[in-house]
């Protein structure tokens, strides 16, 4: 576990390492700051050097299997790590986001955190590496954000940590078979069960329905008028629809 006051993002920091063979094992990197931390689809991630967990944890695979759902998982993992601190409202949205309801109950959701996982190849193994930043205090100039403070938590990243990086490592030794016991947890906790949401493609609308889960494969089940429909591609973002106004949580 290595710790570095500012630097330009956690997981491009370990995926250089990686590919350049000098990971001895797996390694976590926490910040206090990133310059340019990057959510899915390459958008920024905005961060606050005072009130938030920035860390990556890269993870080899000798035998390079395929990971899966990981994203998914890994939010399975994080979840239940933060009900056991105290914060049981925590929910998940398809595919990698941690989300928290509005203060404002009929509101909607805010999103808490989000999940990034990227993948380097050597002759050695196939590494995950495994970002994720979650806000400790709600961002004054971020209405769609939301931190654990809103859930009565006020605790210092250190003790974040140390909840989330066993839970974290817990899952990944064992893997494959905590993948896919991780998974049987998500629809538990899908934010958007039963709800009509959009499914866009930069910012485009393919189609609407009903989101009802998640399949064995990850894939996010949408029920639509023409039948049940699956969304597999990273490239696609969900907004749920209630009297024709996006949800914040984005």
């Amino acid at each position: 576990m290595r710790w570095t006051p500012r630097t330009g993002s956690t997981n491009a920091d370990l995926l250089a390492e990686a590919r350049a063979g000098r990971l001895d094992g797996p390694t976590l990197l926490a910040t206090g700051q990133q310059t340019a931390g990057r959510g899915r689809q390459g958008r920024p991630w905005a961060d606050d050097a005072q009130s938030s967990v920035l860390c990556s944890l890269a993870w080899p695979d000798p035998r390079k299997r395929e990971p899966g759902p990981l994203s998914l998982a890994v939010g399975v993992w994080l979840a239940q790590a933060l009900h056991a601190l105290g914060a049981a409202q925590v929910r998940l949205k398809w595919p990698n986001d941690l989300l928290l309801p509005a203060a404002d109950a009929s509101s909607g959701w805010r999103k808490l955190g989000g999940i990034l996982v990227e993948m380097a190849d050597t002759p050695q193994a196939r590494w995950g590496v495994i970002g994720f930043g979650l806000n400790l205090g709600a961002p004054a100039d971020q209405p769609q954000a939301t931190g654990l403070n809103v859930a009565g938590l006020d605790l210092s990243r250190e003790q974040v940590l140390a909840a989330l990086a066993p839970a974290l490592l817990d899952g990944l030794q064992q893997s494959p078979r905590g993948v896919s016991e991780a998974l049987t947890h998500w629809n538990a906790l899908h934010a958007w069960s039963g709800q009509t949401v959009a499914v866009l493609d930069h910012g485009q609308t393919l189609f609407s329905g009903v989101a009802l889960g998640i399949a064995a494969d990850g894939a996010l089940r949408v029920s639509t008028p023409e039948g049940e429909r699956r969304v597999r591609s990273a490239d696609v973002s969900l907004r749920l629809r209630a009297a024709g106004m996006a949800d914040a949580a984005k």
